[in-house]
């Protein structure tokens, strides 16, 4: 009886020494400290540890084990770190010193694109964001780095080197509080890893921070800003900036058939409309028409078999392409006003067509229930978008041209990759044929107008709707935002045009169901083409 007693205690005092183990194994690894060393340990030696703790530790940091460097994801972020910086630095002429994060964060979001596989994704980030970097605000070796991703060279060495240490860089007190809030508030994850991981952010001394400020007011006072007539001109400009906004209309009056579409580009003093396979181009105001000599000249474009149905001028100024219902696309020279490419591949009507900002290439929607993507200076097909059940009536492009919108009459908009034609989003909750889709300036949203009478506003990120807005009367059928993304310009079949102001919604935080406009008009007419420049909005009817 004892002996089984015996080995029974025994083998409890094995199951506990094996747990211990276990438990201690774990401890360790987990690098808890032992409660004896500590007892026996002197405190000279727990006070170094203390300190090397604290050096070697991060403090609020996340431990992110799934980290996934989404090329989209980065680039979102980045886009709106530049706007960002530029408000500070352009707008309200303060934390000057941000600037210089800027390429150094290029370099490590480039790389952390490049680690995670994406190639061509980091070269189409490396392209698009590689002119707003300002070269004269890094080191040289952050310059010379940077000029080897610019000319696709071998930075090895460099790379190496350049991550095996934490970039320093001092900022004001100001400057640091206003980015971490920034970062807190508008950032996600990825983005406040890359600036824990790679920067060493410190803030400047106090006396420096007061000799910096004596200098500018003292810079400032030595300026033009002091001289009182030019100082009463900028208060005129505020006050009228506070003024109602007008709204620039022309009406195509003068036709004998039926206008299809239209467009209007006040930057350049152009319209452009058509009359059944027919384009016309007219100036807005000619020297002669000012000068009240005569009628303003205009010149027809009838390389067309059949109806056109949409017609688009690149940002430059040097190209405009029409999309027909015989199923082309014609490419014209503005300056020459000739044609230099006819496009054929559609298997049906071409409904839509826009170009890209940095004109190089045009995008076209179809009732083949696809989308193309041509190259603007050869006219050859790049990529073919197939995944709409239906034609596809409407496209924009992301302004950092890798992004291609799509809206379908499947009651579906569709996000895609430029660069290899793959869908990247899905965008479900229309209740109608989608009309019209648009990219806000800084890129993080997406309108789109539907049958449904509603303009929906996307977290492209998210794939959600952060706001909605109810059209009264008829369904909208063009849309676009003014240059600040503050405001989003509405155009009904009725002849209807509303202003909202959106610029404290696209987050999502309030409720916009029963949102309404600040300014409406009705022009009493069909509306072709809505457009915004001059800072103010202008549409063009029939």
């Amino acid at each position: 009886m004892d002996e089984t007693k015996r080995d029974v205690n025994k083998t409890k005092r094995s199951k506990n020494d094996h747990v211990k183990n276990i438990v201690q194994s774990y401890l360790q690894k987990r690098n808890y400290a032992s409660i004896g060393l500590q007892e026996n340990s002197r405190r000279d030696q727990q006070i170094t540890y203390s300190l090397v703790e604290k050096e070697i530790s991060r403090p609020n940091s996340i431990l992110y084990s799934c980290y996934n460097s989404d090329p989209l994801v980065i680039d979102h972020n980045f886009i709106k770190f530049l706007s960002w910086v530029k408000d500070l630095v352009k707008n309200k002429n303060i934390c000057h010193d941000i600037e210089y994060l800027v390429a150094p964060l290029f370099c490590h979001l480039y790389l952390d694109i490049l680690k995670g596989g994406h190639s061509e994704r980091a070269a189409n980030f490396c392209k698009a964001h590689l002119p707003v970097i300002d070269k004269t605000k890094c080191d040289d070796f952050v310059k010379d780095l940077i000029n080897l991703f610019a000319n696709d060279s071998d930075a090895t060495c460099m790379i190496e080197q350049y991550r095996s240490n934490k970039y320093f860089l001092e900022l004001s007190p100001r400057s640091l509080s206003l980015l971490k809030k920034f970062v807190i508030e508008n950032c996600h994850v990825v983005f406040l890893h890359v600036l824990q991981t790679w920067f060493d952010l410190q803030e400047r001394d106090e006396k420096e921070n007061e000799i910096e400020e004596k200098m500018e007011e003292k810079s400032a006072s030595n300026g033009i800003c002091t001289d009182n007539k030019f100082q009463k001109m900028l208060d005129v400009i505020q006050d009228l900036k506070k003024e109602p906004k007008q709204l620039f209309s022309i009406n195509i009056s003068f036709t004998n058939e039926p206008v299809t579409c239209a467009l209007i580009k006040r930057t350049c003093g152009l319209i452009a409309y058509n009359q059944n396979n027919i384009v016309h181009l007219r100036p807005i105001h000619s020297y002669d028409s000012i000068m009240g000599i005569g009628d303003c000249k205009e010149i027809k474009l009838i390389d067309h078999s059949k109806r056109v149905y949409s017609l688009a001028i690149s940002p430059d100024h040097h190209t405009l392409v029409t999309a027909s219902e015989d199923g082309n696309l014609c490419i014209y020279s503005l300056s020459e006003m000739n044609l230099t490419k006819k496009c054929s591949g559609h298997l049906g009507p071409v409904y839509c067509v826009t170009i890209s900002s940095n004109s190089a290439y045009v995008a076209s929607g179809s009732y083949d229930n696809t989308a193309r993507l041509w190259n603007i200076d050869t006219g050859q097909t790049l990529r073919i978008f197939v995944g709409h059940t239906q034609a596809v009536t409407c496209l924009d492009f992301h302004p950092n041209c890798l992004y291609l919108a799509t809206g379908s009459a499947d009651k579906n908009v569709r996000l895609w990759s430029v660069d290899n034609g793959s869908p990247l989003r899905l965008f479900h909750g229309s209740k109608g044929v989608v009309y019209s889709v648009v990219f806000s300036p800084l890129g993080d949203t997406l309108a789109s107008a539907s049958d449904d009478k509603k303009v929906r506003l996307w977290d492209i990120l998210a794939s959600k709707i952060n706001s909605e807005f109810k059209h009264k009367g008829e369904s909208v059928m063009k849309i676009v935002w003014s240059k600040d993304g503050k405001q989003l310009c509405t155009g009904s079949i009725d002849g209807t045009i509303r202003i909202w102001d959106v610029g404290h919604q696209q987050d999502g935080s309030s409720d916009n169901k029963n949102q309404e406009p600040s300014m409406s008009f009705n022009v009493n007419a069909k509306i072709l083409a809505l457009e915004y420049s001059f800072e103010t909005f202008a549409c063009i009817t029939a």
